[in-house]
């Protein structure tokens, strides 16, 4: 399993676990977990997708 597979599945546990309050506070630990975990999502995507590049010169 890829690791934005691993990180997509912790995205949906932490949407679950969202109460949806009707004012989401930004102190509210799922809501800090879920832009922490879109950032990494977004981050492992962008770098699956691009072409492995060398780092040796």
């Amino acid at each position: 399993m890829m690791q934005s597979e691993k990180v997509q599945r912790a995205l949906d546990a932490v949407e679950d676990a969202c109460g949806h309050c009707a004012v989401c506070s930004p102190d509210c630990p799922i809501a800090i977990s879920k832009r922490a975990l879109t950032g990494l999502l977004y981050d492992l995507k962008q770098m699956e997708s691009s072409p492995m590049e060398s780092d040796c010169s």
